[in-house]
C-alpha cells in the first residue's frame, strides 16, 4: 500500500461529504418550493393543442406528484374503452418524464458534487435523453382531437411534494456508497488498471477506470458517481472519459433498472400483451437514446479532446 496519498484521499472525502450535504439541501430546497411541479403545470394546456386525450393529459397532471398513480388511470381508462391499446401504451410511457424530473432535481446537484464536471454534463445528458423520450411518446399519441372532449383540470395536488424529501435521510442513503466507492476507485483503480487494460486493449475507449466506474452503475448511478470521483482525483480518468464512462455503465445497466423499477408494476395492472408492448417500447427507445449519448460522448475520447 505504500505510495498512496492518504491525505489526498481523506482531503477528497471531506470535500465530498461538504458537496454532497449542499448538494442535497439545494435538491431539498427546489421540491420545497415545488418547482418541477409548477413547470409541470404549465406545460398542460398548452399540450392539449397536440391533441392528446383527455384522460392521458389528466394522468399526465396526476403523475407529477405519482408516477404509478397516472399509470393506473391510464389501465383503468383502458380497461373503459376510454383508450386504445395505441394511446394506453404510449400514454403509459410519458408518466415517466415528470417523476424523473422531480428526481432530477435532487441527483443533479449530489451528481455535481459527486463528480464534478463530469457529473454535471451526465446528469444534464440523461435529462435530455429523457425529455426527447417524452416529446416522442407524445408525437406517438397525438391523434384526432374527439368532438366535446374537455380538458379536465390539474389536480388539486401541487403542494403535494412539499415535506416529502427527508434532507438526513437521503444524506445518510448517500454518502456511505458515495464515500465507499470514491475510496475504492481512489485506492485500486491504479491496480486494477493495468490488469483489465490488458484483457480490454481491443476497446481503447474504455480503460480500466472507465469499466470501473461502467461497472458500478449496476449498484446505484451514485456509486458510479462515487466511483468516478474518485477516479478522476486520482488522475485515472479525464472528464471526458469519466462522462463515457457514466454513460456506458448507464447503458449496461438499463434492462435490470427496467425489469425491477417497470415491469413489476405494469404486470399488476395491465394485460400480457400491453406489458409486452410497454416493455418493448420503453426498452427500444431507451436503448436508442441511450446509444446516441454514448457515442456523442466517444467522440472527444477519440479525439483526445
Amino acid at each position: 500500500m505504500n505510495g498512496i496519498d492518504w491525505a489526498g484521499m481523506l482531503k477528497g472525502m471531506g470535500y465530498l461529504v461538504l458537496s454532497v450535504a449542499g448538494g442535497l439541501g439545494l435538491g431539498r430546497a427546489i421540491i420545497y418550493f415545488s418547482l418541477p411541479e409548477r413547470i409541470l403545470a404549465s406545460m398542460l394546456p398548452h399540450l392539449k393543442r397536440w391533441r392528446i386525450p383527455a384522460q392521458a393529459l389528466f394522468a399526465l397532471g396526476v403523475s407529477i406528484g405519482s408516477s404509478r398513480a397516472g399509470s393506473a388511470l391510464i389501465a383503468e381508462a383502458y380497461r373503459n374503452d376510454l383508450l386504445s391499446e395505441k394511446e394506453a401504451v404510449f400514454g403509459t410511457l410519458l408518466q415517466s418524464f415528470p417523476g424523473y424530473l422531480k428526481r432530477w432535481a435532487v441527483s443533479f446537484p449530489v451528481a455535481a458534487a459527486l463528480a464534478g464536471r463530469a457529473g454535471i454534463i451526465y446528469s444534464l445528458a440523461v435529462l435530455v435523453r429523457s425529455f426527447f423520450r417524452f416529446l416522442f411518446f407524445l408525437c406517438m399519441l397525438r391523434g384526432k382531437e374527439l368532438p366535446g372532449q374537455d380538458f379536465p383540470g390539474l389536480p388539486e395536488r401541487q403542494k403535494n411534494g412539499r415535506g416529502s424529501f427527508s434532507f438526513f435521510a437521503s444524506l445518510a442513503r448517500t454518502l456511505p456508497p458515495s464515500l465507499g466507492f470514491f475510496a475504492l476507485a481512489y485506492l485500486a483503480t491504479p491496480a486494477l488498471q493495468g490488469f483489465i487494460e490488458e484483457g480490454g486493449a481491443h476497446l481503447p475507449l474504455l480503460s480500466a477506470a472507465g469499466w470501473s466506474v461502467a461497472a458500478a452503475s449496476f449498484a446505484h448511478v451514485n456509486a458510479a458517481l462515487g466511483a468516478a470521483g474518485g477516479a478522476l482525483a486520482s488522475g485515472s480518468l479525464t472528464t471526458a472519459q469519466a462522462v463515457l464512462a457514466l454513460l456506458a455503465g448507464n447503458m449496461l445497466a438499463v434492462l435490470s433498472r427496467v425489469l425491477r423499477q417497470d415491469i413489476a408494476f405494469w404486470i399488476g395492472i395491465f394485460p400480457g400483451k400491453m406489458v409486452r408492448s410497454l416493455f418493448a417500447w420503453n426498452l427500444a427507445t431507451l436503448l436508442a437514446v441511450m446509444a446516441i449519448s454514448v457515442a456523442a460522448a466517444a467522440v472527444p475520447v477519440f479525439w483526445g479532446w
